[in-house]
């Protein structure tokens, strides 16, 4: 069984491996090219939204139509539903992408450095989270996990910059200099495995906890289609579960083997922090993003990253059925928590909508499916 063979022992032993499929184009570019080329079309796929833009070097090309083959084992009818799983949830899927699982990724203090040196090294701060709930939402929204999909096309190009940011922190002296080897290679398999688990089994366990109903077959359909985009994001298939039950065991045991206090982590948790607040359009509530973020996450996870202690904002999570009374309303204290929940994440949503990532980029993109649903 899978859960047998992740021990201690191999999830270290992931730590010295990248991706070596995407780590060749990398080297490829710079022996042919150099390294302002590399730059060029890293630049290129970042601020692009076609699905191969035509300048990029005939190499990088070949990768992105080779591995856009998805592997013979998928059933698109799996993945069909769960992208109808996310369909129904999105907006409080992405609010727990918000609130959850970048935090529990943020606590991971080893796989936080890399997230960390590239914030200081290129003052992109927010616009990662941007690309992070694109990322989500490429792939999730419908037919995006399908041969030529704008989800694969989407992993492909994130797979390509994170093979690009093992090269600048290996090679590059203004980010060698600040990379410790103990934290092993950077964005390695144990670390996009945890990354992969972020996006799937967290998610489900997130609804779960604002008491969202799930059927198992539900859970297990969204878990498929994240199991297809693991393999294009390059993720070993030994380290992808077959099933929920083995997604929660291997969050878990990364979680355990990696969480720790540290400066990064705590500097990416604000960030986030701050980067709701922004988009919140009721600022007398400053203080929700921290209370929402503090009832998703563990307590010694939420201290360890310095999460603000929950303000007054935590009575709207607690406030007695008399209060809610007063406006009419008699509901139970899960139902109350679900509620506010689902006013949160619509005002978060909501507020991206229009705003753009900032720089030369494109406006952030809501797929027309998903958006009909706001």
């Amino acid at each position: 069984m899978a859960i047998e063979r992740w021990n201690d022992a191999y999830l270290e032993s992931m730590r010295s491996v990248g991706d070596p499929p995407a780590d060749e184009v990398i080297t490829a570019v710079i022996q042919a090219h150099g390294v302002n080329q590399l730059n060029q079309t890293m630049k290129n796929l970042v601020q692009n939204d076609e699905l191969i833009p035509a300048d990029l070097p005939i190499c990088v090309q070949n990768y992105l139509n080779e591995e856009a083959i998805l592997p013979s084992w998928v059933d698109f009818e799996r993945i069909k539903r769960g992208e109808q799983f996310f369909l129904k949830h999105w907006s409080n899927a992405i609010t727990i992408l918000f609130c959850a699982s970048l935090p529990n990724a943020y606590s991971a203090r080893k796989g936080a450095e890399v997230l960390y040196l590239t914030q200081r090294l290129t003052g992109h701060v927010h616009r990662r989270i941007f690309e992070t709930a694109q990322f989500v939402l490429d792939v999730m929204a419908e037919g995006g996990i399908g041969q030529n999909g704008r989800g694969v096309r989407t992993a492909q190009k994130v797979r390509l910059i994170h093979a690009a940011t093992r090269y600048y922190i290996l090679n590059r002296p203004e980010w060698r200099n600040k990379w410790d080897n103990r934290w092993g290679v950077p964005i390695n398999q144990e670390d996009l495995a945890g990354t992969l688990m972020t996006f799937s089994i967290q998610i489900l366990l997130g609804l779960e906890k604002f008491g969202i109903e799930m059927s198992a077959e539900e859970k297990e359909d969204y878990l498929y289609a994240w199991r297809a985009i693991g393999f294009v994001l390059g993720v070993d298939p030994e380290l992808i579960p077959q099933d929920v039950a083995e997604a929660t065991w291997l969050a878990e045991t990364i979680f355990q083997r990696q969480e720790a206090p540290s400066e990064a982590g705590q500097a990416l948790t604000a960030a986030l922090l701050e980067f709701m607040q922004n988009q919140l359009p009721f600022h007398f509530a400053n203080g929700l993003p921290a209370t929402i973020m503090r009832h998703c996450i563990e307590p010694e996870t939420a201290d360890a990253l310095n999460v603000p202690q929950s303000d007054w904002t935590t009575l709207l999570l607690n406030a007695e059925e008399a209060f809610l009374s007063i406006v009419g309303h008699t509901l139970s204290h899960h139902q109350k928590i679900a509620q506010l929940f689902e006013a949160f994440s619509q005002a978060l949503i909501q507020s991206l909508i229009d705003l753009e990532r900032g720089g030369s980029r494109t406006n952030f993109t809501i797929p027309s499916g998903l958006r009909e649903r706001i």
